[in-house]
């Protein structure tokens, strides 16, 4: 398995549900994830976003959907693309619940 590390600043919106889940919501990508802890939310978001990527590489738009961000691949896709796996970075920003309602993208 190859990793293909991607340069992008995306930030999700995470905090902990009243019944104890964990929710991050990603505006730009109108991403939501839903976790039972913290640590198997960070690990849920990276798995979401590595699916997204891939079904863009397979579908040909991985490319003007990076552009379309402003990130960029820092190594090139493998021959082989079902061999690829995903690292695209992101930031956890909490939110209070005391906050304005979010939209939860579905």
């Amino acid at each position: 398995m190859a990793i293909v590390r991607v340069d992008a600043n995306l930030q999700w919106n995470v905090q902990q549900a009243n019944g104890g889940n964990w929710i991050g919501v990603c505006d730009p990508l109108k991403l939501t994830v839903q976790a039972e802890t913290w640590a198997d939310l960070m690990e849920d978001i990276g798995h979401t976003l590595d699916a997204l990527l891939k079904d863009l590489l397979v579908s040909n738009e991985l490319d003007r959907f990076l552009r379309d961000q402003g990130w960029k691949l820092l190594a090139a896709i493998p021959i082989r693309p079902d061999d690829v796996r995903f690292d695209v970075p992101f930031i956890p920003a909490m939110m209070t619940s005391n906050g304005p309602a979010r939209r939860i993208h579905q």
